[in-house]
């Protein structure tokens, strides 16, 4: 497995509209979640640019924030600057 060679996948991943980490993991909600691999799952916030402008990325400043899940032995720490969101028109 990934964590027995020191090579972390990327965080934030989501399979089938769930994140993929707490499908690997046991544990519920409000309570808290563990790996897999025994490790305590993490949180990071993470900020994700709005580009509502009239150009092409360009935005009012505002940002949108949310918690990503994360183990902290088999998968890196998601990075604060999260992927822009494009409103559709």
């Amino acid at each position: 497995m990934a964590e027995n060679i020191g090579i972390k996948r990327k965080s934030g991943q989501v399979k089938d509209g769930k994140w993929l980490v707490l499908t690997e993991s046991t544990g519920e909600p409000g309570v808290g979640f563990r790996h897999s691999c025994g490790a305590e799952i993490m949180a990071q916030q993470v900020a994700r640019p709005i580009w509502d402008g009239p150009f092409p990325l360009s935005g009012s400043g505002r940002c949108s924030y949310e918690k990503v899940p994360y183990c902290p032995q088999c998968e890196e720490i998601p990075n604060y600057h999260g992927a822009p969101i494009t409103p559709r028109s």
